[in-house]
């Protein structure tokens, strides 16, 4: 079970795409996709995540985490989809405080 984890130092009121480039942001093989995104503060980071063709967050706050520290399995990965071959997973951050927060974006991918 491949696992993509991001870390990501953001700018103020920057944007970032953590799997942009990544080896399985387009999905070889159907896949039931967890994703977990956590920032280091709370209240300056939105997300928008889509697999393929379905938007499973629509712009909304990334919950807060200790900075470097990844996400709980399976507590802290409530964003899952059924994805097929071809999928591209999307995670599009937007700092939205002006701070410079650190998000980890975690995405477990099982092989259906």
């Amino acid at each position: 079970m491949p696992v993509m984890q991001i870390r990501t130092t953001m700018s103020a009121n920057g944007t970032a795409t953590p799997f942009a480039g990544q080896q399985y942001e387009y999905l070889p093989w159907d896949a039931y996709v967890e994703i977990a995104i956590q920032a280091s503060a709370v209240n300056q980071v939105v997300a928008t995540v889509f697999s393929g063709g379905d938007i499973l967050m629509e712009e909304g706050p990334v919950q807060q985490g200790t900075s470097g520290v990844l996400p709980k399995y399976p507590d802290d990965f409530y964003l899952t989809d059924e994805a097929l071959a071809g999928d591209r997973l999307s995670v599009r951050l937007r700092e939205i405080a002006s701070a410079t927060p650190v998000v980890m974006t975690v995405a477990r991918l099982t092989p259906i």
